[in-house]
């Protein structure tokens, strides 16, 4: 990874601690994450109107993709609300943000992309999810299955398989918005647009959600007067994968961005700790420990 993608996910994964910090102390609700996503497109639509010249140079292809990575966002936001509703951040949050980097390794064989991850990567890799197994723990000599046979896990799980989707999608169709509007946007504009257009796709696909259960229907109407915390939310969860698709053009492949995205993992424990007074146990410090010896791994490899 270069310097500049370095400095951006770093700003990113701040961001991203802090929005997880907010749905889980506010309301870890799919309501709360439509009010979110509907503050992100709503306050940015002003910026896609002021880019309009780029969608027509818009393929159909990348539309598709727009459709699929919105509903990739709407089904990691919903699962992660989930997932909070049943575990500590502290736990959830690693266990969601790790998973996705063996989904993405296994996606590098299937895309011809694997050379470009060098060995040290792929141990880095491994030392992160392996760091997260060990969380969930209060000690060491629990490890057992019953400690992941729960709904937390369950959730955290689908909110990682659905992050591994979206980073897959935004990285072809990014790819391939640049390859369009070459001459037209830099990156950082390219990035911008399709993040917006993400969010938009994504709050189609969370409305039909909530459309589909009362009882969000319910929160949606009781988080009405929460606008300022739901606002906050939208802006950074925007504002954070905005500098993660930005990141994606300095990168040689997509493991190495979502790989080192994972330095928000002990941000998101330190933030449960000091905030929602989460106990830290020593399998939790031991695979924070490890985390950040994995992602020093990915950086230098």
């Amino acid at each position: 990874m270069t310097p500049t993608a370095i400095v951006i996910v770093l700003v990113s994964a701040l961001a991203h601690a802090g929005w997880n910090l907010f749905g889980k102390k506010v309301s870890p609700t799919g309501a709360f994450f439509w009010y979110s996503t509907f503050w992100g497109a709503f306050l940015t639509l002003p910026v896609l109107l002021y880019y309009h010249r780029m969608l027509p140079e818009l393929d159909a292809g990348i539309w598709w993709l727009v459709v699929a990575t919105g509903f990739f966002q709407a089904t990691y936001l919903s699962s992660l609300a989930a997932a909070y509703r049943h575990g500590e951040l502290s736990v959830v949050y690693p266990l969601a943000r790790s998973s996705p980097l063996i989904i993405l390794l296994v996606g590098t064989l299937f895309l011809g992309t694997a050379e470009a991850i060098t060995t040290a990567a792929v141990i880095g890799i491994s030392l992160i999810v392996a760091g997260c197994i060990v969380l969930p723990m209060q000690r060491f000599r629990d490890f057992t299955l019953a400690n992941y046979r729960n709904l937390a896990t369950l959730f955290a799980l689908l909110a990682a398989a659905s992050t591994a989707g979206y980073s897959m999608v935004d990285d072809l169709a990014t790819e391939r918005m640049r390859a369009l509007l070459a001459g037209l946007a830099q990156d950082a504009e390219v990035a911008l647009v399709f993040v917006i257009l993400q969010a938009w796709s994504a709050l189609c696909w969370l409305s039909l959600g909530l459309w589909l259960q009362s009882e969000e229907r319910r929160l949606l109407r009781e988080l009405a007067a929460n606008w300022r915390s739901t606002m906050a939310a939208g802006i950074l969860i925007l504002g954070t994968y905005a500098l993660v698709v930005w990141a994606m053009a300095y990168a040689d492949d997509v493991s190495y961005v979502v790989a080192f995205r994972q330095i928000s993992i002990p941000m998101g424990v330190a933030l449960g700790w000091y905030f929602l007074g989460e106990a830290l146990h020593g399998p939790k410090v031991v695979g924070v420990l490890t985390i950040l010896a994995g992602l020093l791994l990915v950086v230098l490899g």
